[in-house]
């Protein structure tokens, strides 16, 4: 097992091979000249790395040369292959899930989804994600040899040592399930799993709206609230893996919330109750009960809200605050660089990331907001598919000194199968 991705892994593990290829994906096209003007690399160093990322089908020569103005032998270009692996990301939820195929910059070469009976197991679905795989590599005329690695994100905790789901209150058998060991058998390459807000924002921080920001807080508003945090380019975790469970801060006094969220709030206990998608309707649903239920949708109500409706507008102001007191409180404890806010609402309603900033600066004027920015999460829907990408390529690409326990389980388990018998 993992013999695929530890062939290729093995050929980029050392932190200098890492840093030239990472340079060039991120510059596009570069000389070996310039790599060792910013990196301070010995020619004959860089020379040997580039050969073997060459020979391992990592990098490429373009053709194309440098423009200098000084005489002699012309700089020829080097840049990233993107097709020289394939991930699998898979995004599984209540009722169906979706499977995409990427080639190493996360590109999105073939996507399909599928529905499941709410009761099926956890293998079941499993195999039929395993089938959406196949149908997706033979889809892009790709064999399995070229995949590199598997992503799932899915709701609940994790185990990492084992990839078992330990809890989830939407997949209640489930739990104890591993969730990677059929997968891991069937490509023999390695499977990372992931809570799905986690994974979202793994995935921002590669490829979104936190690209290039070490610290930073997704929340995610759904069927729930949930957090991502990153903590100096790695995702926390906590030690019983449970960090970000924002949802469970519970609404104390009960008088302000009634006084201050009239439309929003009706004695729930937690913030995971008050902040979803279903109370946000229904809230707007109470207070304007000429418009019929059934074609009530988040989207809707933020599009009422922009041509005037007040009650829409009163109820994303309430969302808003409400939202303003989680955040505050992460901005004491972590002091990020960036909130970024992913859900529906945030989706359909771009201003709401601009209205949660004011309202955490009017109430928090103190160093910690001087440069806190709020944004919207980049990747929509496919927010939990590029995440669970995003493991992938976040255990190729990213240096070792920010090794997640996905990296720490595979190579356990390399130690594991590659001891000699007792």
């Amino acid at each position: 097992m993992w013999n695929v991705i530890h062939q290729r892994a093995s050929l980029i593990q050392e932190p200098n091979e890492i840093r030239i290829l990472r340079l060039v994906r991120d510059r596009k096209q570069i000389s070996r000249i310039e790599i060792a003007k910013l990196t301070d690399l010995h020619k004959a160093t860089i020379t040997d790395i580039v050969v073997k990322l060459i020979k391992a089908g990592f990098l490429e020569e373009t053709g194309q040369v440098e423009e200098s103005d000084r005489v002699g032998r012309k700089r020829k270009l080097l840049r990233f292959r993107p097709q020289a692996g394939l991930v699998a990301g898979a995004d599984i939820r209540m009722t169906h899930a979706t499977v995409a195929l990427t080639d190493l910059n996360a590109h999105i070469l073939q996507q399909a989804s599928f529905p499941y009976a709410v009761e099926a197991s956890a293998q079941d679905v499993l195999s039929l994600v395993a089938e959406a795989i196949e149908e997706l590599l033979a889809a892009a005329n790709a064999t399995r040899q070229k995949l590199v690695g598997i992503g799932v994100g899915i709701q609940g905790v994790i185990d990492y040592a084992t990839n078992r789901l330990l809890v989830s209150y939407n997949k209640k058998d489930w739990e104890g399930e591993p969730l990677s060991m059929a997968l891991e058998s069937r490509f023999d390459v390695p499977v990372y799993v992931e809570n799905d807000v986690k994974a979202m924002a793994l995935g921002e921080y590669l490829l979104g709206a936190a690209k290039g920001t070490n610290d930073f807080v997704l929340i995610w508003v759904g069927n729930g609230v949930g957090a991502g945090i990153m903590i100096n380019g790695r995702l926390l975790h906590g030690v019983t893996s449970s960090a970000g469970e924002i949802g469970f801060n519970a609404l104390d006094l009960p008088t302000f919330y009634r006084e201050n969220f009239p439309l929003m709030y009706r004695d729930q206990e937690m913030f995971g109750q008050i902040l979803t998608d279903a109370n946000f309707i229904e809230s707007y649903q109470k207070a304007s009960p000429e418009i019929e239920s059934r074609d009530l949708t988040v989207a809707a109500i933020t599009q009422r809200a922009r041509y005037g409706d007040q009650i829409a507008r009163q109820v994303i102001g309430e969302y808003a605050s409400l939202l303003s007191i989680l955040s505050i409180n992460i901005v004491n404890t972590l002091n990020p660089e960036i909130i970024l806010l992913g859900g529906k609402l945030a989706q359909s309603y771009p201003p709401l990331a601009e209205m949660l900033q004011e309202k955490i600066h009017s109430d928090l004027l103190r160093a910690p907001v001087e440069t806190l920015r709020v944004r919207s999460a980049r990747h929509g829907e496919n927010g939990v598919i590029l995440g669970a990408v995003s493991l992938v390529l976040y255990e190729l690409f990213e240096p070792l000194h920010t090794a997640s326990r996905g990296r720490e389980r595979r190579e356990s388990t390399l130690k594991t199968t590659s001891a000699p018998a007792g």
